[in-house]
């Protein structure tokens, strides 16, 4: 007749692979839901990031071309007006002759220089903002660092497994 004992430890022992098996899917569900609710937090991170610095570069922007966007506008929308003149002057001189293009040329070059003024403007913008956004992803990744570094450990939690 087999020992009580021994009977209880070979049932026991027979449902070990079974729990071990519940034991890691648990483990794994876990791991899973933790790094879903850190890539949550990474990304209203990186969308915070992103609008901070298409706002910072949209004023940096306006202030460096006049903060007028509907003036470029504007002059943009004239200079395809005179363009489009300038066509119709060039087949009106077919028939009339040359004369009368001198003003319209010279308005158009007026504008267009205007125009090259202000894109100018916008180059000499997008170093500089280049330069800030890069800053700024520095400082807001340094900060977020030292933030995450400050976090205090949990007081039952330590590297060493064997320890618990």
């Amino acid at each position: 007749m087999p020992e009580p004992g021994r009977s209880e430890f070979s049932t026991r022992l027979r449902k070990l692979p079974r729990q071990l098996l519940l034991a890691l899917i648990n483990g794994t569900a876990m791991l899973v839901i933790a790094a879903a609710i850190l890539a949550i937090i990474a990304s209203s991170k990186v969308t915070y990031l992103a609008q901070n610095v298409a706002s910072t570069m949209t004023d940096a922007v306006l202030s460096r071309v006049g903060g007028d966007p509907q003036r470029v506008a504007q002059n943009l929308q004239s200079v395809s007006d005179e363009v489009r003149t300038l066509l119709a002057a060039l087949e009106q001189t077919k028939v009339d002759g040359a004369a009368r293009l001198g003003p319209e040329i010279a308005r158009l070059s007026e504008q267009l220089s205007s125009l090259e003024a202000t894109i100018e403007q916008l180059r000499d913008a997008r170093s500089r903002l280049i330069d800030e956004a890069i800053a700024k992803v520095g400082s807001s990744l340094s900060e977020g660092l030292q933030n995450f570094r400050a976090c205090p450990r949990g007081e039952g939690t330590t590297l060493n497994p064997a320890a618990n």
